[in-house]
């Protein structure tokens, strides 16, 4: 069968492939790596500072509710006319 006709074999010339200093590329890929590791270590430790006040929050918190709490009950105890003694007997 016959070659269509316009389709010759073509000579590929050298334009098409990019010819660039690869160690200039790696140099500048590592500094940028380099760079973002650097920047990972920081945002770490932020995070880590983050988590500890966020935690000594949270436990603040805790001790505010439970203070509440006990303030509440010993309000229920004396707003109910009974003694402490009765109380807990009344819960055994």
């Amino acid at each position: 069968m016959p070659r269509p006709k316009g389709s010759k074999n073509k000579k590929r010339s050298g334009k098409s492939l990019v010819v660039e200093n690869f160690d200039e590329r790696i140099a500048v890929v590592q500094a940028e790596i380099e760079t973002m590791a650097g920047e990972l270590k920081a945002k770490k430790a932020e995070l880590k500072k983050v988590l500890k006040e966020k935690a000594k929050a949270d436990r603040l918190a805790a001790a505010k509710k439970a203070e509440e709490e006990k303030a509440r009950l010993l309000d229920a105890v004396a707003a109910s006319g009974k003694t402490v003694d009765e109380i807990l007997a009344l819960l055994k």
